[in-house]
């Protein structure tokens, strides 16, 4: 595996360069967390690790097939005299370089964040988290699946550690928080867990924290830490799929102080917004996509940036196979293909599809749905009605309210209700949801 990786990086870096910089560069030790390359000296290590930090990254990870973060050590630990006068007159790289305790995608930047006016709001605070730290502590992002609060939040800690080269920026996962903290008991070693988290990083930044949802220790290691961190005036951003409120099954301190910062929503991009996101997504794939067509995906794939990009690099790629122009006419075979889950008929409106596959699948009619009567089955068919607008369509609670003409805490409440069996993933509930789910993507893929 260590020379794969030397193989894999040699041929994304030209011949010259690699002569020039790369001569001394070995390969010590590739471990289950990390991979420590050796060169001959500091300034060596400064350079490759500013200028080339990406490029190893992506060997390391085709090679490996996993998100390993690299160290580079020079292999005389002591400076000479002549490095170190030359090092003081640099005014020291290594001390103006970031220290990145994250594997951050490089292609998640506020300069590729296509931004409409529908998330201004949210796009203005969240850079001036990264120009003032702890100016919004908690900054607590929240929002559907697919619009963008992972690039978000890759964003700030990449332009923070620009603009503060001595904080420690730490990006994680709640899923890598909770693994790391079983790791560390079963290695009898939690206080290095916990120093790795709460001493470690100036900048805390947690995506999907949802994910602990009814993992009440890990939640209470979380809590502790957060105090911790915010006690020391250190930046903490969390994002979750859905509101604190909705975070069933949290403990109520944590939602609390989920609560007391600056709480924002990230919205569904309008198709205007989809239009310029279409554009930017191909011109990362060096394609020009010609606006006739940005247009029409833009006006036939929602707002989740997953499926748009999906249906973007499907185009290119049935474009380059064939050889045919991308153009009106293959954007619409593209769109027949495509399955996108949240598809809306532009005569029909969510709910009422969601009517429509209750009614198929649940024998039970849409006028008993928005009626009074409260037999046990048709109130689950409501509280399902609620969930899959807001997970399967991406609406808001109050939306959700608007629409179902539901007051906004039995909104909460059933959301919570199905999420948890769904959760489970067993019982009648489930087997109902993804019947549903089903049957509105066959549906969908068929517009």
């Amino acid at each position: 595996m260590s020379s794969q990786i030397i193989n894999v990086l040699k041929k994304k870096v030209a011949k010259k360069t690699w002569d020039n910089w790369f001569s001394t560069f070995e390969l010590k030790s590739v471990e289950d967390d990390r991979v420590v390359f050796s060169v001959a000296n500091l300034f060596i290590k400064d350079w490759l690790q500013t200028k080339y930090g990406g490029v190893i990254n992506r060997s390391i990870h085709e090679a490996t097939g996993k998100e390993l973060p690299f160290e580079i050590v020079f292999k005389n630990g002591e400076l000479s005299k002549e490095e170190t006068v030359v090092h003081q007159q640099a005014g020291s790289l290594l001390k103006r370089k970031p220290l990145m305790i994250s594997n951050l995608n490089p292609e998640y930047t506020f300069e590729n964040f296509v931004v409409g006016e529908e998330n201004r709001a949210l796009y203005e605070v969240a850079r001036d988290v990264t120009r003032n730290p702890g100016k919004y502590n908690p900054f607590f992002v929240h929002g559907g699946v697919g619009l963008g609060k992972t690039h978000l939040l890759q964003a700030i800690a990449q332009e923070t550690m620009t603009n503060f080269p001595d904080k420690k920026v730490l990006y994680i996962t709640s899923e890598q928080f909770m693994n790391d903290m079983i790791q560390s008991i079963k290695e009898n070693n939690i206080q290095k867990f916990r120093d790795h988290y709460r001493k470690r990083s100036d900048v805390l930044l947690i995506d999907d924290i949802q994910f602990l949802i009814g993992k009440k220790g890990v939640q209470t290691e979380f809590f502790h830490s957060f105090n911790e961190l915010h006690d020391a005036g250190k930046q903490l951003i969390i994002c979750s799929d859905r509101n604190p409120e909705e975070l069933d099954n949290f403990h109520s301190r944590l939602i609390s102080r989920f609560q007391m910062g600056m709480l924002m929503t990230i919205q569904q991009p309008e198709a205007e917004t989809r239009f310029h996101i279409a554009k930017k997504l191909a011109q990362r794939e060096s394609v020009n996509l010609p606006d006739d067509v940005a247009m029409i995906l833009a006006n036939n794939i929602d707002g989740n940036l997953r499926r748009l990009r999906g249906a973007i690099i499907k185009l290119i790629v049935h474009s380059s196979v064939y050889n045919t122009r991308i153009d009106i006419s293959l954007a619409s075979m593209i769109l027949q293909s495509f399955a996108s889950s949240s598809a809306v008929p532009s005569s029909q409106k969510p709910i009422d599809q969601i009517y429509d596959a209750i009614e198929h699948v649940m024998k039970i009619s849409r006028e008993d749905i928005k009626g009074n009567n409260r037999s046990k089955e048709i109130v689950l068919a409501r509280q399902l009605v609620m969930y899959i607008l807001k997970q399967h369509f991406g609406k808001q609670v109050a939306e959700i309210a608007r629409d179902t003409g539901k007051q906004h805490p039995t909104v909460i409440h059933s959301i919570k209700k199905i999420d948890k069996s769904v959760m489970m993933g067993r019982g009648s509930t489930k087997i109902l949801y993804d019947d549903l789910i089903g049957l509105l993507s066959s549906r969908s893929a068929a517009v």
